[in-house]
This record gives structure tokens, sequence and C-alpha cells, in this order.
């Protein structure tokens, strides 16, 4: 009974960290004055990197832990959901509220949709390795926390590029820590069932990543400013993206 009480507030407090970590990427989105095309660009180009990375890494761990079927699979479905999504958020936004939905509103959508969806197995994780040991749950929460930083960023910079306030920009990165928090708590209740769906959570991540990156924002960025400011900063943000990651241990 005492294990399960330590688990229990090991994991409350590694998700209370990771979202206190995403909370200060996207605070710095508030420093946001005024955006230009190419600082629009560079901003876009550099988070479609970065998830570009994220996606690739994502799609190795989902290989390793299953198999190329699991991880191929749940890539293509990743894809094919976002593209339907894509397809049908106009209609629906018709139906429901009987107006057109702007571009920028279905952009915010794909964006934030795909950084929560990606923050679910990430909670998963932390509760898994508080439920192994609490040394092991406070190495996974250093890890991702140290990577929430730059993804609470990589939510609110483009959000705020596609017209949202700068206030709201940042809600919708804590919004995507709020995600990953409720997904480690949710973890550590239902531990039994996670092992077999982490593997198809990280393929349809980065399927969804994917799309948005080819889709959306690198056509958005090489159209707005210089292309070659475009892929430098997308280069820039792999290289990021990878930096971390190494720094981290993954």
């Amino acid at each position: 009974m005492q294990g399960n009480a330590t688990q229990f507030i090991g994991t409350l407090l590694g998700a209370c960290t990771v979202l206190v970590a995403t909370a200060l990427g996207a605070a710095a989105v508030l420093g946001l004055k005024r955006i230009g095309g190419r600082f629009y660009a560079a901003t876009i180009a550099f988070c479609a990197g970065m998830m570009t990375f994220s996606a690739l890494e994502m799609v190795t761990q989902s290989h390793a832990l299953a198999g190329h079927r699991v991880a191929l699979s749940s890539l293509l479905v990743g894809m094919t959901v976002f593209f339907l999504l894509d397809r049908l958020l106009p209609h629906a936004h018709m139906l429901l509220l009987g107006t057109e939905m702007r571009s920028s509103k279905r952009k915010v959508a794909l964006l934030v949709g795909t950084i929560t969806i990606h923050n679910i197995p990430e909670g998963l994780a932390i509760a898994a390795a508080f439920a192994s040991s609490p040394s092991l749950g406070w190495l996974v929460t250093a890890s991702v926390a140290l990577q929430d930083i730059p993804e609470g960023l990589m939510v609110a910079a483009p959000v705020a590029c596609y017209g949202v306030g700068n206030r709201r920009s940042f809600m919708w990165g804590v919004f995507s820590g709020v995600v990953e928090f409720v997904a480690a708590m949710g973890g550590f209740l239902f531990l039994r069932g996670m092992s077999t769906a982490t593997p198809l959570a990280l393929g349809f991540s980065a399927g969804a990543m994917g799309y948005v990156v080819l889709s959306e924002l690198l056509p958005d960025a090489m159209q707005a400013g210089s292309k070659y400011v475009a892929l430098g900063t997308f280069i820039a943000g792999i290289a990021a993206a990878y930096g971390f990651s190494t720094l981290i241990g993954f």
C-alpha cells in the first residue's frame, strides 16, 4: 500500500515538473512584439525542423518496441487521420457554427492537435518509469522536462504566427503540457494496458507531425519569406532537436 502511495506521489510530482517545463517554454512567446515576414518564416521553419526530428525519433522508438509493421502502420494511420481531419474541419465548422472556417484557425487546430497527441506517450513513459523505481522515474522526468521547454515554444510560437494573440498562444502551449500531465496520471491508474498502446501512440504521433510539417508548416515558411531563410532555420531546428536529444541521452 505504501509502495503504491510512493509511486503515486512520484508520478504526480513528475507530471507537475513537465507541466511547468512546458509552460516555461511557452512563456517565451509573451515576449514577441512584431511578427514580420522573415521572422514568421524562420519561426515556422525552425519549429518544423524540431517536429521533424521528433517524428523520426518516435518512429524509431515505435520500431524498437514493436517492430516495423506496427511502426509503419501506425505512422500511416496518423498521417491519414490528420489528412482527413484537415479536409473535414472546415465542413464541420460550417455545420456546427454556420460560418466558414478561416485557414489560420484550421492550421492552429492541426498544430495544437499534433503536439497534444505527441505528449500522451511522454506522459505514459513517466508513469511507467515511476512504477518501476523512483530513480528511473526522475531520470525520465528530467529528460522529458528538458525536451518540453522547446516543445512549449514549438506550440506557442507558430500559433502566434497564425494570428492568435500572444497570451492565447501561451495558453495553448500550456494546454499541451496539461495533456501530458493527464496522460501521466492516467498512465499510473491504467498501467497494465499501457505497454501495448505506447508503440501505437508513438507511430501515430509521428504520422500526425509529419503530415502537419509537410502540408502546412514548410509550405507556409517557404511562401512567407526567403526560401533560404526557411531552409536554414529548418535545418537549425533539426540540429537543435538533435542537440537536446543528445543532452538528455535519448
